[in-house]
């Protein structure tokens, strides 16, 4: 909580910052200058709009945790929030190796009960697995949203690595990570127990070189 109250005031901070160092640069933008100078304010600007962006995806993250309250939400709305936090990982790869394409196939809109914080979690912890399963190969991110027996289904599928089927149950338990010292072995475990916690089902399956599939189901 302490952590949390500081950033906010960090946050807003360094925004104010960002806004200045944004007005200068267009401000100045107007006067006669090289066209070199000209297109290394408008890099500027950008780069500043892109931090700004980023500190209200971290802030609108972190805003919920003392929130407990569930209701129904839309759960493609979570989704797509999830999606836009985990982009600036997508184009970090995209700059150094094969790229991950991002494919979202949205076929619901119906909602959920749930709280909007932690679901938004667990769909991230999913999400970031499968970015770091392809950070070193590239591959294909797909996102599938659609409904079944009375159900919203939601499928996040990777051409990572894979993951051997021996190792199915341990994905779930608390303190097992294939990350080595860059995983905590929490993710998927948290991500399990807030699903369950709202009557719903985490389900995997995966092949070695090939990829893997986490299907997750909520009641409507």
């Amino acid at each position: 909580n302490i952590i949390i109250g500081l950033s906010e005031e960090i946050f807003h901070d360094f925004k104010n910052s960002l806004a200045t160092i944004s007005g200068i640069s267009q401000i100045t933008a107007f006067y006669p200058a090289p066209k070199e100078v000209k297109d290394n304010l408008k890099k500027i600007q950008e780069a500043t709009f892109e931090c700004r962006d980023q500190i209200d995806r971290f802030y609108s993250f972190i805003k919920g945790h003392n929130d407990d309250k569930a209701q129904y939400e839309i759960l493609s709305n979570i989704v797509f929030s999830a999606l836009d936090m985990i982009k600036h990982r997508i184009n970090k790869i995209d700059n150094s190796n094969e790229g991950i394409i991002l494919s979202v196939n949205i076929h619901s809109m119906s909602k959920v009960f749930c709280n909007e914080y932690k679901l938004r979690q667990a769909i991230l912890n999913i999400l970031i697995n499968a970015v770091d399963a392809m950070e070193e190969t590239g591959g294909v991110l797909e996102v599938n949203l659609y409904e079944e027996l009375g159900m919203v289904v939601l499928e996040i599928i990777d051409t990572g690595i894979g993951i051997p089927q021996d190792k199915f149950e341990k994905i779930f338990e608390a303190n097992y990570t294939t990350k080595g010292n860059k995983g905590t072995g929490l993710g998927l475990k948290i991500s399990k127990s807030i699903v369950e916690e709202y009557n719903g089902k985490l389900e995997l399956s995966s092949k070695l070189g090939k990829g893997t599939i986490f299907t997750m189901a909520l009641p409507m």
